[in-house]
């Protein structure tokens, strides 16, 4: 184990030991301060947050239904990597469970919410405008954020976007995103507008179809820049 987790433990909250060590497990994984191929046992944990093993090892459990971890008889947990086809597997699955909260956030978005991502999107129309293009992507990488900020919220499901910002984070892991924004910049947002414009007419087949584009676009640039497997990913893309 690193020695910068012994830092790194939370302050622990009331809720069960295994939430709290899941969610601190899942972090550095997703952060990338526990990277693909390090082993880790169920002790050293137990030992860092001062419990017995067995919330150690429901938490463990948690991570491998999500495929980020994998027991190894005899030698404890590794941090796993992902294929090219689990990651087309991930965004099929986000393109199904962003579809959906999009289809309820056309009928449940507030005006408020509308007026938000007007602001977001003209204030991306302005950076574009700009002549000064240094670090752009990464300024981008705020707006787009909030805007699906907004989006998602807005179909008032709790457990859907749950789910839709999982399937996110597995893939920002990747540093897909900023992939994606550098390749295309500004264009990201065109889709973005689009949508916001089905939403305005309560147009729901209008808004699903632009996500979908915009998803598809975004597998298509990963595919591109990735040198991977593109082949084979892309045959398990739906």
């Amino acid at each position: 184990m690193e020695t910068f987790l012994k830092n790194t433990v939370p302050v622990m909250e009331f809720k069960p030991f295994r939430e709290t060590i899941y969610e601190y497990l899942r972090q550095q994984i997703l952060s990338g301060n526990l990277r693909a191929g390090i082993l880790f046992s169920d002790g050293e944990i137990a030992e860092l947050f001062k419990t017995s093993r067995t919330p150690v090892r429901e938490a463990v459990q948690k991570l491998e239904a999500e495929g980020l971890v994998e027991r190894l008889p005899m030698k404890g947990n590794i941090v796993k990597g992902l294929s090219p086809v689990e990651i087309a597997h991930i965004y099929s699955i986000r393109k199904a469970l962003e579809s959906l909260a999009i289809r309820y956030a056309t009928l449940r978005i507030t005006p408020e919410e509308l007026d938000t991502m007007k602001a977001i999107l003209d204030g991306v129309d302005t950076l574009l405008a700009l002549e000064d293009t240094d670090n752009l992507a990464e300024k981008l990488l705020q707006p787009a954020g909030e805007f699906n900020n907004v989006l998602f919220n807005a179909c008032r499901v709790p457990k859907l976007i749950q789910m839709v910002w999982q399937h996110r984070e597995l893939l920002d892991r990747y540093r897909t995103m900023r992939i994606v924004i550098s390749k295309q910049l500004g264009e990201r947002f065109v889709t973005r507008r689009r949508v916001y414009r089905a939403f305005l007419e309560k147009d729901m087949e209008k808004a699903v179809a632009a996500w979908e584009e915009h998803l598809e676009t975004s597998f298509r640039i990963w595919l591109e820049s990735s040198g991977l497997d593109a082949e084979k990913a892309r045959g398990e893309y739906l």
